[in-house]
């Protein structure tokens, strides 16, 4: 393997320290941008001020076009009362015309229902000048003081051609209508005339109004608008090129790092992250092109350390083959526990197969050892997985050791979990080898709690690390005890595990080979 550094290219032009270069912005905004840019902020602030710039621009936009929606809506509304206040005129002066020609009906044909239909216009008379008075745009207050007045009039003088008639004589009424009630009803056309030419031509004048305000606010709204929107790019765009421009230096200078040539350097006059970011690309520069020198030499050694640490990798892939993943890596880092003899609380557990001895006698040797190997390497992965340390192989059987060279205060725990974990997957691996070599297998397993001598053991070219003591006999004696699948476990053992772990049934007190005094002993159900 080698390793080699990039040389500076010589071909290449260095950036320039420190002259503005072509960054494409705007000659009439590079003012504002550089303004901006020197602004003693942070960046985020000045992106917030700028876009509630914008927002301010748009809200007054927004008011102004409520203003002038207002001001035309208002005038509308002030058009709708005029012609309202103009037809309500017209059909006060219908009524006043109808009533004479009700009266003169009801003095010739003499039928009721023509003093009823004078009531009635009478009525409606009436109400259309109250409503009138009540929208009426403008002063008129002395206009409907005289039409009341001269409506009480003509009220009286009904009431006389009434009381005429009523007394049978017509003529005399025909002539009180004609020379009284008939001439008042006259005054008030003429008033209501008068008020109709007046409601026509304030209606006239509001629908000039209308007219020259509807040009005017339509030209502010443009104005304003195009200048609202000028503002919100240009005060866009200063924005952006105040973020713009340094990220396109600081880009280009990092592509001129990245070619090899230190020399690059960035001129910008942010003073926010950006100006911060430019002055860290520059120091980075000057410092590679110090540091590059330095690499020269550090590349001579880099082989020769890159092979050591191959060939440590190596031997550390070869250590796990034969040991366990915590003994191999504390031989590599050099533990020096691991050479010194102690005694310590280990749990021990053995794992006694049965059933291999069937299958040697009816098998080839190839498929005894590919099922043996099988089987080990499931059961060596669950050992692993509980952080267990894999003693050694003893024919068809596995030892097993927790708490070192690992510290495990829950080794005892660990130790029941793993064989149960074993147990569990005893139901495949049966499976598999009933159906492969109609083999029954099982195992028995032993794990005994205490305190032992763990150290090397061995002669100077052949050692293992490995435990010794009591414990050791004793975790042997019970996988050899135990039942099919059946996990037998000490008092020791059982006393450290959490309540809630597994559920255990004594197994009485038994002698075993090799143990001087009956032993208490549980299974796990």
């Amino acid at each position: 393997m080698t390793s080699t550094v990039t040389p500076p290219r010589q071909d290449d032009p260095a950036s320039p320290p420190s002259h503005r270069d072509n960054d494409g912005i705007p000659s009439i905004l590079r003012p504002f941008v550089d303004f901006v840019a020197r602004i003693q902020a942070r960046l985020e602030t000045k992106l917030l001020a700028g876009f509630l710039g914008i927002s301010v621009l748009m809200l007054a936009l927004g008011i102004v076009g409520l203003l002038a929606v207002n001001r035309m809506d208002n005038q509308v509304d002030r058009l709708a009362t005029l012609h309202q206040q103009s037809d309500n005129a017209n059909h006060m002066l219908y009524s006043i015309t109808a009533q004479s020609h009700f009266r003169t009906m009801a003095l010739l044909s003499g039928e009721p229902v023509w003093t009823d239909k004078i009531a009635g216009a009478k009525a409606t008379f009436t109400g259309l000048m109250e409503e009138t008075e009540t929208i009426a745009v403008g002063d008129h207050s002395q206009m409907f003081d005289e039409l009341r007045t001269i409506n009480t009039r003509y009220l009286d003088a009904g009431l006389r051609v009434e009381s005429l008639q009523a007394g049978g004589d017509v003529d005399s009424a025909l002539r009180a209508h004609v020379q009284s009630e008939h001439e008042i009803s006259h005054e008030i056309e003429d008033v209501l005339n008068e008020f109709i030419a007046d409601t026509e031509a304030l209606v006239a004048a509001e629908i000039g109004n209308f007219a020259g305000d509807r040009r005017f606010l339509t030209v502010a709204l443009a104005v304003f608008s195009v200048m609202s929107l000028a503002g919100a790019v240009a005060l866009g765009a200063v924005i952006s090129w105040t973020v713009i421009r340094p990220v396109r230096k600081i880009d280009h200078a990092l592509d001129t790092l990245a070619s090899g040539d230190f020399s690059a350097r960035i001129d910008v006059p942010n003073r926010d992250e950006f100006g911060k970011l430019s002055d860290n690309v520059n120091r980075a520069s000057v410092q590679l092109e110090t540091l590059y020198g330095r690499l020269e030499t550090v590349n001579r050694d880099l082989q020769a350390k890159v092979d050591e640490q191959v060939a440590l990798l190596e031997h550390t892939s070869q250590l796990r083959r034969y040991l366990s993943p915590q003994v191999a890596e504390a031989i590599v880092a050099g533990d020096r526990g691991i050479g010194e003899t102690r005694r310590a609380e280990l749990s021990i557990a053995f794992i006694d197969i049965r059933g291999f001895t069937t299958l040697s006698e009816q098998s080839e040797p190839e498929e005894l050892i590919n099922g043996l190997n099988r089987f080990l390497t499931v059961m060596t992965d669950i050992v692993f997985k509980h952080g267990g340390t894999l003693d050694k192989y003893i024919g068809d059987a596995i030892m097993v050791f927790f708490n070192d060279p690992l510290p495990q205060e829950d080794h005892a725990e660990r130790a029941v979990r793993m064989a149960l974990d074993m147990r569990n997957e005893m139901v495949e691996l049966r499976r598999h080898f009933n159906e492969a070599a109609q083999v029954e297998i099982n195992a028995g397993i032993g794990i005994s709690t205490g305190f032992v001598t763990v150290g090397n053991v061995g002669s100077p070219s052949r050692m293992d690390y490995t435990v010794m003591g009591n414990h050791v006999n004793l975790a042997s004696r019970l996988s050899g005890d135990a039942g099919p699948d059946e996990i037998l476990i000490t008092e020791r053992t059982l006393a450290l595990l959490p309540d809630d772990l597994v559920t255990a049934e004594s197994a009485g007190q038994r002698n075993l080979k090799g143990v001087q005094r009956p032993i208490a002993l549980y299974t796990i159900t």
